[in-house]
C-alpha cells in the first residue's frame, strides 16, 4: 500500500522593506540565513525584499541574493510610495502561512524570529514585538514616542500597546483581512491592532542602526502621531466643534455683560481705557484658532479626496522570483 506523504512544512514569508540599504543588506542576508538554518525541519522561509526605488546598490545586492537562492525574492516600485504602501505590497505578494515584517536596518533582531514562530504555533494570530530597551534613540525621541502612543490611545478607538513596533508576525488569516483594507492614507501598525484576532506580544531590545541614517527623529514621531490620529478618529473635529460652541457662549455672555455695564455702571468702576491692544490680541487669537480648525478639517477632506481618486496604492516596476515578473527596470 502506498504510504501517505508527510505534510509540507509551514511557509513563513519575511517581508523586508529597504530604501538605500546597501550597507545593511549583506548583514540581513547573513543573519537571516543563520536563522533559516536554525528553523530547518520546523518551517520553510521565503524572503521578499521590498525596494522603495533605492538610488544606491540595494537593487544589485537584492538581485544577487535572488540569483543565489529562489527563496529570496525582490520587488521594486516605480517610485518611492512610502513605507506604509511598501508594507501593503509585501502582504499582497507574500505566499506564506504567516508573514513577518523585518526592516533591513536590523534594529529589530532577526534572531527573535524563532521565538515569534513558536508563539504563532501555539495559536496566536498576531505576534508583535514590544521594545523593552531602546539603544537607537535620543531622550527627546524616546519621550516623543511615549507621548505619541498615549495620544493615539486617548484620541482614537484603536488601542496600540505602549512601545509596540512593526516587528511582528501575522497569520495568513490576518493577512487576508488586511489585504481588503485599501485606504490610501494608511497606518499599518494601527490597522493590525484594529482588525483584532488573537494577539500575543514578546519583549526585545532595539539595537542601533549599523549603517546609514534613520529618518525617525522627533519630528517624524510627531508627524506619525498626527497621521495615526487622523486615520483612526474624528475626535479632533469634535473638539473643534465643542471649543467653537464654548467660545461662542462665552462671547455672548461677555457681550451681554458689556451692554449691561454700559447702561448701569457701578460707582466703583471707572471707564475702560482705549482697547486697541485688546482688540488686536483677540483678533489674532481668533484668526489663529480658525486657521487651526480649518486645518484639522482640511486633513480629513484631503483624505476623502485621496480615497475618491481611486489610484493604486503602489505600482510595481520589477519582480524577481515572484509570479508575473515585470521586465527589469
Amino acid at each position: 500500500m502506498p504510504t501517505a506523504s508527510a505534510a509540507p512544512l509551514p511557509l513563513v514569508s519575511l517581508i523586508i522593506p529597504a530604501y538605500n540599504e546597501e550597507g545593511n543588506l549583506p548583514l540581513v542576508y547573513e543573519r537571516v540565513t543563520a536563522v533559516e538554518t536554525l528553523l530547518a525541519g520546523r518551517c520553510r522561509l521565503e524572503m521578499i525584499i521590498l525596494d522603495n526605488c533605492s538610488t544606491d546598490r540595494t537593487r544589485e545586492l537584492a538581485l544577487e541574493f535572488c540569483h543565489r537562492s529562489p527563496r529570496w525574492k525582490y520587488l521594486r516600485y516605480s517610485r518611492n510610495f512610502g513605507a506604509e504602501a511598501s508594507l501593503l505590497a509585501g502582504l499582497d505578494h507574500a505566499g506564506g502561512d504567516a508573514v513577518i515584517t523585518l526592516f533591513s536596518d536590523l534594529q529589530d533582531p532577526p534572531e527573535m524570529i524563532p521565538r515569534m514562530i513558536e508563539i504563532w504555533s501555539q495559536g496566536a494570530e498576531v505576534v508583535y514585538g514590544i521594545v523593552e530597551e531602546r539603544n537607537d534613540s535620543s531622550l527627546l525621541k524616546t519621550l516623543g514616542a511615549k507621548i505619541g502612543y498615549r495620544m493615539i490611545n486617548t484620541l482614537t478607538d484603536c488601542k496600540i500597546p505602549i512601545n509596540a513596533t512593526d516587528f511582528r508576525l501575522l497569520d495568513q488569516r490576518v493577512v487576508q483581512t488586511l489585504r481588503t483594507l485599501r485606504e490610501p492614507d494608511r497606518f499599518m501598525r494601527g490597522l493590525v491592532h484594529w482588525v483584532g484576532y488573537r494577539r500575543e506580544s514578546f519583549l526585545y531590545n532595539r539595537a542601533e542602526r549599523m549603517h546609514g541614517k534613520t529618518n525617525a527623529n522627533l519630528i517624524y514621531c510627531v508627524k506619525l502621531t498626527l497621521h495615526a490620529i487622523v486615520c483612526f478618529s474624528a475626535k479632533p473635529m469634535h473638539f473643534a466643534v465643542i471649543f467653537g460652541l464654548v467660545t461662542t457662549f462665552l462671547a455672548g455672555l461677555l457681550s451681554c455683560t458689556y451692554v449691561v455695564l454700559y447702561f448701569v455702571r457701578p460707582a466703583f468702576l471707572t471707564p475702560p481705557p482705549p482697547g486697541l491692544t485688546t482688540l488686536l490680541l483677540i483678533s489674532l487669537l481668533t484668526l489663529g484658532l480658525n486657521s487651526l480648525f480649518l486645518g484639522i478639517i482640511g486633513e480629513y477632506v484631503g483624505r476623502i479626496y485621496n480615497q475618491g481618486k481611486g489610484r493604486p496604492i503602489y505600482i510595481v516596476a520589477e519582480k524577481r522570483n515572484l509570479s508575473g515578473e515585470a521586465p527589469a527596470a
